[in-house]
């Protein structure tokens, strides 16, 4: 699916076998600053499996409100604002084969979270997509999706996996909580409008009577906006990513996200990312 005959957004399918990418955002709000540097690498491929090993490194600072939080938290003394590093380990796994006469693909992941200097929890995804439509410019597919030990309050949703290609230069994409409309004007530049959906968190000890001894806040996020992607040198690419956020979700949890104990308000505000890349 990611063999188009403009190479520019291969990585962004993650269907290669190296994959480095650092990335910075900033917006003017209660958390900002946030980076991120992710590494994956497939180290065995046949004709059905891939097997690919991940890590990730995030920092980001935040500056919560005492009048933000219920009546009775204070986010200084419960170490909710500084810079917050956490990041992950893992390994995914891929599973590709033809299930009544059409082409089907399962996905699974599993990894470690650490954060606030200790290990925190074991968390995963499980997917499979049931191929519906395949050919040179259409690929379409639908499939179930779990989450495991997640944050999310619904487990297990449908996904779908959509993109065509109208010509060389126009396609629309819908895959991975992102959707785009992409103009690619030469084979080196990529521009995308449409959305993606961000998560972002931490995890803290509180050290508050009314909360577990280990807590984590989760911010998801919608953001709407336009994306310029270049290629710089062979299989290195520079990105540069603008719009506003609009909160999903802003919440604090216990580790494993089955109880969640309050809300935080995020206002809508503007983002600008900038991100550089290696795919081969």
């Amino acid at each position: 699916m990611a063999q188009v005959s403009q190479d520019v957004p291969a990585d962004s399918y993650g269907m290669v076998k190296t994959n480095m990418k650092v990335s910075y955002d900033y917006t003017n709000g209660s958390v900002s600053d946030h980076f991120n540097a992710r590494v994956s690498y497939e180290f065995f491929k046949n004709r059905r499996f891939t097997l690919t090993a991940n890590t990730n490194y995030n920092s980001l600072y935040t500056d919560f409100s005492a009048d933000a939080l219920p009546s009775g938290y204070d986010p200084r003394q419960m170490e909710m604002n500084k810079t917050h590093i956490y990041g992950q380990l893992g390994l995914s796994c891929s599973f590709r084969s033809r299930l009544f006469g059409r082409h089907f693909m399962a996905f699974g992941m599993m990894s470690t979270d650490w954060g606030d200097r200790r290990f925190q929890r074991v968390s995963g995804i499980a997917m499979g997509v049931f191929m519906l439509r395949v050919n040179r410019n259409t690929q379409f597919g639908i499939g179930p999706l779990v989450l495991l030990n997640s944050t999310s309050k619904v487990p297990a949703f449908l996904v779908f996996i959509y993109r065509h290609r109208f010509n060389n230069r126009w396609a629309v994409n819908l895959y991975g909580g992102m959707f785009g409309l992409d103009y690619t004007p030469t084979t080196s530049d990529l521009i995308t409008i449409g959305g993606d959906i961000d998560v972002r968190s931490f995890y803290f000890c509180p050290g508050h009577p009314e909360l577990p001894e280990r807590c984590r806040y989760t911010n998801t996020n919608f953001r709407p906006g336009i994306k310029y992607k270049r290629r710089l040198a062979t299989n290195f690419y520079g990105e540069v990513q603008g719009g506003v956020i609009l909160k999903m979700s802003s919440r604090v949890t216990g580790i494993s996200g089955t109880k969640r104990y309050f809300d935080l308000p995020m206002p809508t505000r503007p983002f600008i990312q900038f991100t550089l890349s290696y795919a081969r």
